[in-house]
């Protein structure tokens, strides 16, 4: 069987392996490393040709986030030395005591070092301090982020040492990464630290750019005494300088003028093109062309039709977030009508799609539609208005929109008009058969539930009912809402539960109940109807009487407003279908209660916390009390995630930190 040369092989394995250098001296406040990332070395497990080639650009880049992963490329490289010589950018973030010795021994090739000086009492530096001077790196790239209280330790001082004597000494420095900017101006320890380190820098010979990673608003003392260093030839700001710092600041030096390289933030927007630019169309050549001259009529109204609907954003204004009005991006749709009479008759329905109803539109809406009836068919999405609309207005528009599929507020708030009683009942009979999505807010006492009933088609309901509501005795209809998919109740007001209790809402999937509800009775008495079609609820405060999780045998999901509740989940009898539980936060005896709570729940494959993310650093990491709780849940298949949906994945670990695990 015919093989790739290695040549070929490492070229194709290359892109997979490698560690882009922006990543390598990303100089962040998080690491761009501090998130997981299933390892590359997998790639080595494929076969011995993959592992012969793959080995060398394995360890090309090396990055090492704490004291276990040190260990375990010590232990590596213990056993095969050779591999050390394959390293030629290492990035240390930390301290990770005696086995940095072991690494830097067998790593002579290092040509880019990055180094933290984020270095806690409990970081041993003492492997590094006797490491450094046995590499001779080209680059340099130290991080010391600015804080209100620097750190200040043994660790830090025997590290800081050691590496400002190796700048004086390392015959191979070209380029070197200054940590410190227009913040080292605050605070003297701060500004003590710069200080040194360009007193150092001066006294290398070698160094001929400096690169500078932080933020610049004025220029520090270091500066100048930067631009002092004979040997040096540019300095390069590495970020957009800031509004205050101009041109005339940086020339005000002319040392610094000479060697200075950066960009501006308003040289970098005069760059970036415009998202208002609209090219020049240049006339057409032939102008008695006609476009699909020789097709159908049929066939050229469904091309024109597709392209005005992209050309009218149509979809776009659909969006609550979309600007109402004309901008330079998405100008007035008029003009497109005005073409022809052809486009104008096409593209009429696109401009009635959505309409803008304000104060002062709806009335003009209103006139336009009774001049032209047969325009409201074409009125599928409409919003909740601000301001208050003239009941006769409303009635008008409603009374013709037959086709209406989503009528909801503008924007992402929970404000919502309240509308008046016979400007729903117009909505329910017109586009009663159409409307699919709905968020109402509703001040009246009694309401027909036979209205109810002419939303055939309805399966998102957002309900405000800020006072009670009960249904008109006289008129019972349990078939109402029959397509009702989603409930939202956003007010304490629950009394509208009731009425939907002795309906049969076959089609309800999913409920979502307010944050403090004002009768759990009546909540209680909606699950007992209801709860067994029920898949996935949201629960704010609920008293430990109502044990939804009975109720609703079949549910997948369900999310806390709140904290957990853990005395809902203290079960004695499986519950067989829950796959995901959300919550606002987790309580603090959250491990004190016993993971063995979730044995009581099979399926359950995630629990997701809103109020927090993933510790970032091996110190963070330790300190952590929902590390060892993920890790825990991770052995019963439960995967616990932070806000951003991400899980936790236990990283590499000590003996003893294994041991004290145990």
């Amino acid at each position: 069987m015919p093989v790739l040369p290695d040549e070929i092989l490492s070229e194709i394995l290359s892109p997979a392996l490698k560690v882009s250098d922006d990543l390598f001296s990303d100089t962040s406040v998080v690491s761009p490393f501090s998130t997981y990332a299933p390892s590359t070395s997998a790639y080595l497990l494929v076969c011995k040709d993959w592992l012969r080639v793959a080995t060398p650009l394995l360890y090309h880049v090396v990055v090492l986030r704490s004291k276990a992963q040190a260990n375990a490329l010590e232990t590596v490289l213990r056993g095969n030395s050779e591999f050390g010589r394959y390293i030629k950018k290492l990035r240390v973030e930390g301290g990770y005591g005696t086995a940095m010795l072991s690494i830097l021994k067998v790593a002579p090739n290092v040509t880019d070092l990055f180094i933290s000086l984020s270095i806690w009492s409990s970081d041993a530096t003492s492997g590094l301090c006797k490491g450094l001077p046995l590499i001779n790196p080209h680059r340099v790239i130290v991080l010391d982020h600015w804080t209100p209280k620097p750190l200040n330790n043994k660790n830090l001082a025997a590290l800081t040492e050691t590496l400002l004597s190796c700048i004086r000494t390392w015959t191979n420095l070209k380029v070197f990464t200054f940590p410190y900017g227009s913040s080292a101006n605050y605070g003297t320890v701060w500004r003590e630290r710069a200080r040194n380190l360009v007193k150092n820098l001066a006294q290398a010979q070698t160094v001929h750019t400096i690169q500078l990673s932080c933020t610049f608003w004025t220029i520090p003392e270091f500066i100048s005494q930067l631009c002092d260093i004979p040997s040096l030839r540019l300095i390069q700001f590495e970020k957009p300088l800031d509004d205050d710092m101009d041109d005339t600041k940086i020339n005000s030096i002319p040392k610094l003028k000479a060697l200075a390289r950066y960009a501006t933030v308003q040289s970098i927007g005069a760059e970036s093109p415009s998202p208002d630019f609209v090219p020049e169309i240049a006339p057409s050549l032939d102008p008695s062309f006609t476009p699909m001259e020789s097709a159908s009529e049929e066939s050229r109204e469904i091309v024109w039709k597709r392209v005005l609907f992209f050309a009218m954003y149509v979809e776009e204004l659909r969006d609550p977030a979309f600007p109402r009005w004309p901008t330079n991006s998405h100008p007035s749709r008029l003009p497109i009508l005005s073409v022809s009479k052809y486009f104008n008759r096409l593209g009429l329905p696109y401009l009635y799609d959505c309409p803008n109803l304000t104060l002062g539109s709806a009335p003009m809406i209103a006139e336009q539609l009774q001049g032209h009836p047969d325009l409201g068919s074409s009125i599928r999405f409409l919003f909740m208005p601000w301001d208050p609309i003239p009941t006769d207005s409303m009635h008008i528009i409603l009374s013709h929109a037959s086709n209406v599929e989503s009528f909801v507020p503008r924007g992402a708030g929970e404000y919502v008009r309240a509308i008046p009683v016979e400007v729903l009942d117009v909505l329910a009979r017109t586009a009663g058969p159409s409307l699919k999505k709905f968020h109402v807010a509703l001040e009246i006492s009694t309401i027909s539930t036979s209205l109810l009933a002419h939303f055939t088609a309805l399966r998102i309901l957002e309900l405000r009912c800020p006072h009670s509501i009960r249904a008109k005795e006289s008129d019972p209809a349990p078939d109402a809402l029959k397509s009702l998919h989603t409930l939202r109740i956003r007010s304490r007001n629950t009394s509208f539960l009731d009425i939907l209790t002795s309906m049969r809402l076959e089609s309800l999937r999913t409920l979502i109940l307010p944050f403090y509800p004002d009768n759990q009775f009546i909540i209680t008495k909606f699950l007992k109807a209801h709860g067994r079609k029920l898949l996935h609820l949201t629960v704010g405060s609920i008293d430990d009487d109502c044990n939804f999780l009975d109720l609703c045998p079949f549910l997948v999901d369900v999310e806390f407003l709140e904290e957990c509740d853990m005395s809902q989940l203290t079960r004695e009898t499986p519950h067989q279908t829950l796959t995901k539980i959300t919550a606002d936060e987790l309580p603090d005896d959250f491990e004190k209660v016993g993971l063995d709570i979730f044995d009581m729940f099979p399926a359950l494959r995630e629990i997701k916390v809103g109020d927090f993310r993933w510790p970032t650093t091996e110190r963070e990491i330790n300190k952590s009390k929902r590390v060892p709780i993920a890790e825990s849940l991770l052995e019963k298949g439960i995967e616990l995630k932070d806000s951003t949906g991400k899980h936790w994945i236990p990283r590499v670990k000590s003996t003893r930190a294994r041991a004290q695990r145990r």
